[in-house]
Order: C-alpha cells, then sequence, then structure tokens
C-alpha cells in the first residue's frame, strides 16, 4: 500500500535519497520516520499540515498565499473569522462548514441580486448535506 505524506515529507526525502544511498524497499520506512522529525521540530503538525514555523522557514512553496493574513488580506469577506476556522491543505487554505454557512447567510440578508441568493441558498443545500452525510457515517 502506498501512503500518500505530505509534501514537506516527500520533498525530505527527495533530498536526502540524492545525497545518500538509500534502501528503496524501505521508502515508507523512511518517511515514517522524517515524518515524525518534521512534527518533533514543529514544522508539521500531526495532521501533516504544515505549521507557521515551516512557511517562516522558507520550507513550503505552495503559491502565492504562503500564510493565512496573505489569504485574509486578498480575500476580505473572511477578516473576521478564526483562524480556527481555516486549514491548509496541499490545493491552499480552505475554510469550514461555519464559514460558508455564516457568508451565506449574510449574502441572503444584504443582496438584492436573485443569483447571489440563490447561489447562497444552494450553499446552504449543500453544507446541510454534507453534515447529513457526516451525522449517518457516525451512526
Amino acid at each position: 500500500m502506498k501512503i500518500k505524506y505530505p509534501q514537506l515529507v516527500e520533498k525530505a526525502f527527495d533530498i536526502l535519497s540524492k545525497s545518500v544511498p538509500l534502501n528503496m524497499a524501505k521508502a515508507n520506512s523512511i518517511k515514517a520516520d522524517i515524518y515524525r522529525e518534521l512534527v518533533a521540530e514543529g514544522v508539521l503538525d500531526s495532521n501533516g499540515c504544515p505549521t507557521q514555523l515551516a512557511f517562516d522557514k522558507g520550507l513550503i512553496d505552495s503559491g502565492q498565499h504562503q500564510t493565512l493574513a496573505e489569504y485574509k488580506r486578498e480575500f476580505p469577506q473572511f477578516k473576521g473569522f478564526s483562524s480556527d476556522h481555516f486549514k491548509f491543505t496541499t490545493a491552499g487554505w480552505g475554510v469550514d462548514n461555519y464559514v460558508m454557512r455564516s457568508l451565506a447567510y449574510k449574502s441572503l440578508a444584504e443582496s438584492d441580486n436573485e443569483y447571489d441568493r440563490q447561489r447562497a441558498l444552494n450553499t446552504l443545500f449543500q453544507i446541510e448535506e454534507i453534515e447529513r452525510e457526516t451525522n449517518n457515517d457516525e451512526n
């Protein structure tokens, strides 16, 4: 079984494999050791997401929004939400259902544009479906 490791682990493994001979049959074991070390050093959290320390040290090459602060500057609608509602993934920054629901309700309350209102309603419907499926999976 091939385990998908975070970008930082793969990058470290690639550098290591080019500098010293490795037994490639033990690649997963070596990557697991690298992962544990990066968590211990504080550059990855226990879920494999890069921490602020990883960004500060320049270890992450993720594109234009390397920090949450940069992301919030470009998308000011997220300004008032706590960092607990955001997660950095390989695809970039994501938000949880609380943020999506809040923005949808705000759009419903403030917009006179029927298209915007319909998009907000569709978003709320999708959130309800996801939460319903999640609750069914837990039971």
